[in-house]
């Protein structure tokens, strides 16, 4: 097996976590190698490529074991819908080979600890312990209270548990679901490096409103000595165009907001479909409306997810515009932005930096400066075109206008 991609020193210098680009593979909706209408581990494999093209750091695998109701491995088994424990490893070691970090996710359920006894810590720590041992790069750790038991409390608990495995797993991330209600409380990390803070994903398109949310998640990360985590789609929620809104008015502000997240210092984490601007798929057969199958080549249902037509969840003809092979053929499409986002964040000098300095902007917009990289960023969510900021164009969400910046659109600049 191939060791987590520069697990050594280089840790001590700069944690590799600190400004990656997590792309969350929702394996069911990923890609299906078997043929059995559901996404599966082998077909997230045959799959790198494409996140490599696309350009992002790490893939983020979610749902990946089985329920730890039902798993006599307590945690350390994979759900056998998605495979064996070979497709994982297997999976692990061709995403290290390109260069590519995993993570996955790991729920410390505290009435589940109730239930199993009082080995119940022990089970928590071996089960975190399995993974990293089979080269997980970094665990999201999902902390779900007991009943009657305030959320604070369960983390905290899970925490202390958390420090010492860290200690043993230098180079490796662990981050932590946590909610912005309490986020504020802490005055330290210990035992976690990354708090996933979800507010950025259900903030309305309004300069002022996100201008205030990315302050204070600024501020409370500065406070701590941990990143940023920006996610436009959240666990559980809507994807950004129809958040937005959707049709043309959607697809402009999910494109805008995805250049201001890549934008800001810190982390990014990417939903399966987010950089095709996707719709949700919605209808009563998901808990959530974000999950539809992920289309990938062709004019017809199921667009290359799966070797059988169908699948776990319908699919339009309507999509076939949405197609990853489609938009690799159009510099404008969305894939195209988020491609050349994302290669410009990786390489350019300006989008260096940790620090945010705001300036004055018309009303309905915003405007900031990456420092000491010198990227400015300003997003017009108005409904009137503006005159841009002083600067060259780097890379613009949408058609500007001239010197104007019209509403619903973002731009970098240096």
């Amino acid at each position: 097996m191939n060791a987590p991609v520069g697990d050594s020193a280089a840790a001590a210098v700069a944690p590799w976590w600190r400004d990656a680009v997590f792309y969350r593979v929702d394996l069911r909706s990923f890609a299906d190698a078997n043929g059995d209408g559901v996404g599966d581990l082998d077909g997230a494999r045959l799959r790198l490529g494409y996140l490599e093209l696309l350009g992002v750091d790490a893939l983020w695998l979610t749902a990946l074991t089985a329920s730890p109701l039902t798993d006599p491995e307590r945690g350390r088994g994979v759900d056998p819908v998605l495979g064996e424990l070979e497709s994982f490893e297997s999976l692990v070691d061709e995403a290290h080979a390109a260069g590519l970090r995993v993570a996955i996710d790991v729920t410390a359920q505290r009435d589940l600890v109730d239930r199993i006894g009082t080995d119940g810590h022990e089970v928590f720590a071996t089960s975190v312990r399995f993974w990293l041992d089979r080269g997980v790069d970094a665990l999201r750790v999902a902390v779900a209270p007991g009943a009657g038991e305030p959320a604070g409390a369960a983390v905290r608990e899970v925490l202390a548990e958390l420090s010492p495995i860290a200690a043993d797993y230098p180079g490796r991330g662990i981050g932590v679901l946590i909610d912005e209600s309490w986020f504020d409380g802490y005055d330290d990390h210990d035992g976690w490096d990354i708090g996933i803070d979800l507010r950025l994903g259900r903030t309305l398109f309004d300069a002022a409103e996100l201008r205030e949310v990315i302050t204070r998640m600024l501020a409370s990360a500065e406070m701590l000595g941990v990143p940023a985590v920006w996610v436009v789609t959240g666990e559980d929620r809507m994807h950004p165009v129809t958040r937005f809104g959707g049709g043309a008015t959607g697809e402009a502000r999910a494109r805008a907001l995805a250049l201001v997240s890549l934008g800001l210092p810190g982390i990014v984490g990417l939903d399966t479909g987010e950089e095709l601007g996707l719709p949700s798929a919605g209808g009563a057969r998901s808990a959530s409306p974000a999950r539809g199958p992920m289309p990938w080549e062709g004019e017809e249902p199921s667009f290359g997810f799966s070797p059988v037509p169908g699948g776990w969840w319908p699919m339009s003809v309507e999509w076939a515009p949405y197609t990853v092979e489609a938009q690799l053929e159009d510099p404008d499409s969305t894939l195209s932005l988020y491609r050349r986002a994302l290669e410009l964040r990786k390489e350019h000098p300006a989008l260096r930096g940790d620090q945010v300095s705001w300036f004055g902007a018309p009303p309905g917009c915003f405007a900031f400066r990456r420092e000491p990289g010198e990227l400015t960023c300003a997003l017009n969510a108005s409904a009137e075109s503006v005159t841009l900021p002083p600067g060259e164009v780097l890379l613009a969400s949408g058609a500007l206008e001239g010197d104007r910046l019209p509403p619903n659109t973002a731009v970098w600049l240096i």
